[in-house]
């Protein structure tokens, strides 16, 4: 290899070098610092300027929601949603309901690629908080209702007559559809249960079996009376080998 190829190798791993690093650190700056359950509440108590918002769907925010908080479901956060601050340096802190909810840390994602500097996680979310006795508000009393809970093979053998009402969001990406099912959000549920038909039996499903319930009740609330839900969501479908598509 010539003294002149040799240069121009030893450039390129240089340049590919310096990209990796500034890669790296893009990525370290964009990761969302977390506020515990204490440092929020000293925040509130001393009148701390920041927007806190609820990444929930607007069905679980009016049923339980930290006293103050507004309400952006992660998949409405975006550059036309009227409720995110204009000021983009100011505090702006997600919350749901707590480690196992993703909803928070992807609504901050968002905000974060939207441009706003100022991005925090309430990780421990919504139960810590209630836990805790903190203040909390309630828009909507639900009725207290009990649904029917069907196996994947139950919901199988009754999908020629009753509706198969999908409520995820974009976890439907990677786990696939189920034939036929009709496909509404929760997140979008409160402007579209009207298309739901009440003569047949709603079968309603999830990712894994956490927000059927909530949206049973709603649609109780909207005047359906037969109502079940698929125990375990999507998952347990695809356990029992079921097809997707």
């Amino acid at each position: 290899m010539t003294t002149r190829k040799m240069t121009r190798l030893a450039l390129f791993l240089l340049c590919c070098g310096l990209f990796l690093l500034q890669t790296a650190a893009a990525g370290a700056a964009a990761k969302v610092a977390v506020i515990t359950t204490a440092e929020l509440k000293q925040k509130l108590d001393a009148r701390e300027p920041l927007t806190l918002v609820d990444a929930l769907s607007s069905i679980e925010h009016k049923e339980l929601a930290i006293t103050g908080s507004i309400n952006i479901p992660s998949s409405k956060v975006s550059a036309d949603n009227p409720l995110l601050p204009a000021d983009k340096t100011g505090l702006l802190i997600f919350y749901c309901k707590g480690p196992k909810c993703s909803k928070s840390m992807e609504a901050a994602d968002k905000a974060i690629a939207l441009g706003y500097t100022n991005v925090m996680v309430y990780n421990e979310g919504l139960p810590e908080w209630a836990k805790n006795r903190y203040p909390v508000t309630t828009q909507v009393e639900y009725p207290k209702v009990e649904f029917p809970r069907l196996t994947p093979q139950d919901v199988q053998a009754q999908a020629a007559t009753a509706v198969l009402l999908d409520i995820r969001g974009d976890e439907v990406k990677d786990v696939g559809k189920i034939k036929d099912g009709v496909s509404i959000p929760l997140d979008d549920m409160e402007e579209k249960y009207g298309s739901l038909p009440k003569d047949k039996k709603i079968i309603i499903f999830d990712h894994a079996g956490k927000q059927a319930a909530i949206c049973g009740k709603f649609l109780s609330m909207q005047g359906y009376t037969d109502i079940a839900i698929m125990d375990g969501g999507i998952l347990a479908w695809k356990r029992a080998g079921l097809p997707t598509e």
